[in-house]
């Protein structure tokens, strides 16, 4: 007769209590981390001016939807929302929207997205330079920034109160430092406490590797900046599987465009023997648009694989590639659907069920669109049964800036 307090028997009762809880546990948690909402920054660039964001509501099971809350406003170079916002983002563990406003107005800007999809402005200000990219830790309380207006460009670090969402500078004794210029990607693996910055102009270039070695100082890892046989394409591209430790962009090679590295715990990067990769056999050329930087590679929340847009003879589509976590290297899969024109901005959200991305409808109908798609735990991808969505003529519309995704967090 089993023990009724014993909870490695299976036939116990604290068995099955752990057992329930376990589930109600995993329950919980998916749910906290589902998708809820997909942010587009939007400029419109006819008058009347007009600039901010929408939110596109995300259903868990089918996916995006028509439906949004805003916070589009008048155009304008002293507050929120600037003139052409340039990059949303979401610190980890937060519905929290970070807007970074722009050439013109150059302010962080923070709203807080109420569970009950209520918008507040809770902070706008300038005094950052000119931040063009930012990266959090995983708790979303250390923010790097990189800063364009310093010569050479900068990346600084900002303290962001967990409680009131705001943010504060904390250079401390070795920040900022310095990346050469025109930075085109960061990233922080949190897991290391290493910063890292792709620049793609002037010397040096490559991946800048910078290792927090306690308080507010720190290092450039050995051998850093990491330059590879082909410059860095001007693309938001630096992927990270941290409980991994490998390291993905994308450079300017004509048929393996995609690099590969594993890091060590101290930010020393050594690249992968196989690398560099190619997406696709007939591959001839990289997603079209790099206004802003635009992401045309992302990885999936489990490091298993990346998603890939690129051409084939003027003919776009997403692909994935599976990651072996033993070698680091790239395998096409099967998985390749069409796209529509200029695909940019691609982003896995934090639950790992969709992908999204912008691409237009070119010059037929000449729209703004939405496309979202699917992904399985077994590898399989699935265009949504709402993709595309229209977002905007093309022609005196709102234009599509930057995406992030924002998950269903309880506070």
């Amino acid at each position: 007769m089993p023990a009724l307090n014993n909870p490695s028997d299976p036939n116990s009762d604290e068995y099955g209590k752990n057992l329930l809880l376990s589930e109600l546990v995993n329950f919980w948690l998916r749910e906290k981390i589902a998708p809820d909402g997909l942010v587009v920054a939007l400029t419109k660039s006819s008058v009347p001016y007009e600039a901010g964001f929408r939110i596109y509501r995300v259903d868990s099971s089918l996916g995006l939807t028509t439906e949004y809350d805003s916070d589009v406003r008048s155009a304008v170079t002293t507050a929120f929302p600037g003139c052409s916002p340039i990059r949303v983002a979401v610190p980890k563990g937060t519905r929290d929207i970070v807007t970074l406003t722009g050439a013109g107005s150059d302010r962080i800007s923070v709203h807080r997205y109420g569970t009950d999809r209520t918008l507040s402005l809770i902070q706008d200000k300038n005094g950052y330079g000119a931040p063009s990219f930012i990266s959090f830790n995983s708790n979303g309380t250390d923010a790097y920034i990189t800063n364009t207006s310093a010569s050479p460009n900068v990346v600084s670090r900002l303290i962001r109160d967990s409680v009131s969402g705001s943010f504060t500078v904390n250079n401390g004794t070795n920040y900022p430092f310095a990346i050469g210029c025109s930075p085109v990607s960061l990233r922080t693996s949190s897991q290391d406490d290493i910063v890292f910055a792709v620049t793609s102009s002037g010397t040096p270039i490559g991946i800048h590797s910078f290792k927090n070695t306690g308080g507010n100082s720190g290092i450039f890892a050995s051998g850093s900046p990491f330059a590879i046989a082909d410059n860095p394409s001007q693309h938001n591209n630096l992927c990270l599987s941290e409980a991994n430790k490998l390291i993905y962009m994308t450079s300017t090679n004509p048929t393996n465009p995609i690099y590969g590295y594993r890091y060590d715990s101290n930010g020393i990067m050594s690249l992968l023997p196989s690398s560099p990769f190619s997406p696709d056999s007939g591959y001839s050329n990289g997603a079209s648009s790099t206004d802003n930087f635009s992401t045309s590679m992302a990885i999936d929340p489990d490091g298993k694989y990346l998603a890939h847009l690129y051409q084939v003879s003027g003919t776009y589509f997403i692909r994935l590639l599976s990651i072996d976590v033993t070698s680091g290297n790239l395998t096409q899969t099967d998985q390749k659907l069409s796209v529509g024109n200029a695909p940019k901005m691609m982003e896995w959200d934090g639950s790992g069920r969709f992908i999204y991305l912008v691409s237009d409808t070119g010059g037929t109908t000449n729209n703004y669109q939405l496309e979202y798609f699917n992904f399985t735990t077994d590898g399989k991808l699935i265009r949504g049964v709402n993709s595309p969505i229209i977002v905007s003529p093309m022609t005196n519309g709102y234009s599509p800036r930057h995406v992030k995704a924002i998950q269903r967090y309880y506070q």
